[in-house]
């Protein structure tokens, strides 16, 4: 829900803070950077001091961070308060998970990780709507705020009802490996949303951090298989599902969040969309994910996972192919199916991908399968965030030379025109009116040239679903 609240604001906070598109969007990244970072740590925590305790502090944590959240007066407040949210947030998703798989029978958890999705898919179809209404008649402010009464009654529940695990206070913390870890996502993500700005590999900045991210897991794959107690174990990719359905998840939160940081700004700033009604138009996303996760969840056992991939990314790359074709002037209804759509697929790629990664591992294992697996989703919301922000710039610049390149009162099909007084050629007021035409054209293409960059995702998917091991039973 956090998430959405803070994508549905974004164009509201670049107003507050007087800040570009590519900057604003650190509000995002940094959020997922900490939540990438910190997400392994999880399992070490959860052995060594308690998953209920770890779940505690987190709520706490992740509150607190909130607040102060919505009392930044600039963008670095921001950025840091939300990288701080993050550190804290990391923890909620794979222990919760981890609670859930040890509550359950291993044969009941296709239908368990069904009805979790539900709990996070509400995330989605409340955060959009909650979103946009907030910061339509409050503030932005307000969708930080709102993250207080959730928190005491999470931490109120789990107080309650949640059983403490056996703590391990043998298990020593492989420091190394985190740092080599976390130099690499923060060096990755530094590569990404800068590389754009400063023209890529021309810049040293861009290839000094490219060298070190590439070192850094050069070392970290070769310190995991020859540590004693590696802080991610090697056992886990030996399992061709897990590896499989994990990356799987980096390329699902691309095609999640990175559209999540580009369809509300389209929506409001070139479509004339209010902030509440673009948070409405998102919201049968969520209701349409959260259906589909229940009924995969009691079907994928009997059909197996590769039919439902290859659904859910046909129906994925039908949504974005049509995004891609729209208009202005496109009816709201029109919106609302394709953002069904998408949902849909949602519901299918995360049930499925979860339940098939852990159907082959042992408990013992667990714990490292759900950090490894939010991790996955995490690095793919925030390459997703990085990737289409400076894809967007990109294609905006290709679309504003396209387009300008014949804009001149030397243009003798300008001479043979009837146009309005106000893109008059010979008057400098006419070029100006020309020139904001034309830069609105070249950013409304820009979005729906990022549509079709993720059509391509949706293939790749595709045809990556046939490796998939299959879990079908025969009972």
């Amino acid at each position: 829900m956090d998430t959405f609240l803070s994508g549905i604001a974004l164009p509201k906070m670049m107003g507050s803070f007087s800040t570009s598109h590519d900057e604003i969007s650190w509000v995002l990244t940094a959020y997922l950077i900490a939540v990438a970072v910190f997400t392994p740590l999880t399992a070490w925590l959860g052995r060594r001091f308690g998953r209920k305790r770890v779940l505690l502090i987190g709520i706490v944590g992740f509150v607190i961070a909130s607040t102060f959240a919505g009392r930044s007066e600039n963008l670095l407040e921001i950025v840091v308060c939300r990288f701080v949210q993050g550190i804290f947030g990391a923890p909620l998703v794979p222990v919760a998970q981890q609670i859930l798989l040890d509550a359950w029978p291993k044969e009941r958890h296709n239908i368990a990780l069904g009805w979790f999705s539900v709990g996070m898919m509400v995330g989605l179809i409340v955060g959009p709507v909650l979103g946009g209404f907030l910061t339509e008649f409050y503030s932005w402010r307000w969708n930080y705020y709102v993250n207080i009464p959730g928190g005491v009654t999470a931490f109120v529940l789990i107080f309650f009802f949640v059983r403490e695990n056996d703590s391990d206070k043998t298990r020593n913390f492989d420091l190394t490996g985190f740092l080599l870890l976390g130099t690499f996502l923060i060096c990755l993500q530094w590569v990404l949303d800068r590389g754009q700005k400063q023209s890529w590999f021309q810049s040293n900045e861009i290839i000094i951090a490219a060298a070190v991210a590439g070192c850094a897991l050069y070392l970290f794959i070769i310190h995991i298989f020859t540590a004693r107690r590696p802080f991610v174990d090697p056992s886990l990719f030996k399992d061709r599902n897990f590896t499989i359905c994990s990356s799987y998840l980096i390329l699902n939160g691309i095609m999640m969040f990175g559209f999540i940081a580009l369809f509300p700004a389209l929506l409001q700033n070139y479509m004339g969309y209010p902030v509440l009604d673009s948070g409405l138009i998102l919201t049968p996303r969520g209701i349409a994910t959260m259906f589909a996760s229940v009924f995969v969840g009691h079907i994928l056992a009997r059909i197996g996972p590769k039919p439902l991939i290859v659904t859910a990314s046909i129906l994925m790359g039908t949504s974005f192919f049509f995004l891609a074709r729209i208009t202005p002037d496109i009816d709201p209804t029109s919106l609302v199916f394709l953002i069904a759509l998408q949902g849909v697929s949602f519901g299918f790629f995360s049930t499925t991908l979860t339940a098939s990664a852990y159907a082959n591992l042992p408990n013992e294992l667990r714990p490292d399968a759900t950090a490894f697996q939010a991790l996955s989703r995490r690095i793919g919301a925030s390459i997703g965030v990085s990737v289409l922000v400076a894809q967007l710039l990109r294609y905006q610049q290709t679309n504003r030379a396209m387009l300008g390149e014949n804009i001149s009162p030397y243009n003798e099909r300008f001479r043979h025109m009837a146009l309005p007084e106000d893109l008059n050629m010979l008057d400098q007021s006419g070029l100006h009116a020309f020139g904001k035409m034309i830069n609105e054209q070249a950013e409304f293409i820009a979005f729906l040239d990022c549509f079709n960059f993720l059509v391509w995702v949706c293939l790749f998917t595709a045809v990556g679903a046939f490796f998939i091991k299959s879990t079908k039973k025969k009972t």
